[in-house]
């Protein structure tokens, strides 16, 4: 059986814990900005161009007549939708996602128009990948993600896609996601957490 003597405690003497087992400790304050430099150096290095110049914008308009070619009149808007639009993009590991707003009266099954933008994209020279909800395509050294969708009506953002993995679709407001990501202020902490995950 063990004694107390076999378990030493902290000494609680004049209500303070023993210096021998905080000397090799540094302030809690110290550790925490030395954290934060670090996660803000990891950041600094991860930073992507901002504004009108991000490659989900340039990108935007380089790939407007693609999609009005595809489209016709039935194109709404072709804009950034992923972390580009909502500041959470970094360096490494970011794909654009471009997100296209069909007009609700566009013909066709939401699964005909997904399939329709592969034949096509097939057809100009790129080599689409079937994903859930978008088509990807290499452009350079960038994975891009297109997302057809079609809107309710005229004056809604909500949108409806098509899930090819499970047959059917489902129903989105991007620029609500934007607006609320852009908006929450913990960019930062959603970047960091984005480059640990990877």
């Amino acid at each position: 059986m063990r004694s107390a003597g076999d378990n030493p405690q902290p000494s609680l003497a004049h209500g303070r814990v023993s210096s021998s087992l905080t000397a090799s400790r540094p302030p809690l304050s110290i550790c925490m900005t030395s954290a934060d430099e670090y996660l803000r150096t990891i950041l600094a290095r991860e930073a992507i161009a901002t504004g009108p110049y991000t490659p989900a914008n340039i990108f935007r308009i380089e790939v407007l007549p693609l999609l009005r070619d595809w489209a016709g009149h039935y194109l709404v808007d072709a804009t950034p939708s992923g972390s580009f639009a909502k500041g959470t993009a970094n360096r490494s590991g970011t794909d654009i996602d471009i997100f296209i707003s069909l007009h609700h009266e566009t013909p066709g099954t939401l699964g005909e128009l997904y399939n329709n933008l592969f034949v096509f994209l097939h057809r100009k020279g790129f080599k689409p990948r079937r994903q859930n909800v978008s088509l990807g395509i290499s452009v350079g050294d960038f994975d891009v993600d297109l997302v057809p969708a079609r809107r309710w009506n005229q004056i809604s953002e909500d949108h409806s896609l098509y899930r090819r993995k499970a047959g059917n679709w489902t129903k989105t407001n991007v620029a609500r996601h934007v607006a609320i990501v852009s908006g929450s202020g913990r960019q930062d902490e959603i970047r960091i957490l984005k480059l640990w995950r990877d």
